[in-house]
């Protein structure tokens, strides 16, 4: 799958924010899957990937988020709501296992670096 330096304007230039759904629109199974698994693809610092997709298909849940969320419709009314979440100590919980597959040497210098990077850094193990 190839995507052509055009492809790639194309969507910057052509994104929105959207706001307002089609209610009676719902995505399927395959759909959803497809759309997570690409979303995992999704590159993070040190590869740890500490973060988790919940999706959301209780209307009862669905109306306790909005309502923490600003009252924003689309809460409820978008044929999907994924929540993102994140462990953030995942930086600490057997760091050698993100650069398992690497050569020797690249394992050396990296592991310890998640630890010097995270360790005392509550802003940094947030925002990633």
């Amino acid at each position: 799958m190839g995507l052509s330096i055009l492809n790639v304007i194309e969507a910057i230039q052509t994104r929105r924010s959207i706001k307002h759904y089609d209610t009676n629109h719902n995505m399927t199974q395959t759909e959803i899957e497809s759309l997570l698994s690409l979303a995992m693809l999704s590159p993070t610092a040190f590869n740890i990937q500490h973060w988790r997709f919940v999706v959301v298909n209780d209307p009862v849940l669905r109306q306790q988020i909005r309502a923490v969320s600003w009252n924003q419709a689309q809460v409820e009314e978008a044929s999907l709501l994924i929540v993102l979440t994140a462990d953030l100590q995942a930086w600490a919980k057997q760091p050698s296992r993100y650069w398992a597959n690497a050569p020797q040497p690249v394992q050396d210098y990296l592991v310890p670096a998640i630890g010097h990077y995270y360790e005392n850094n509550e802003r940094a193990q947030r925002d990633e």
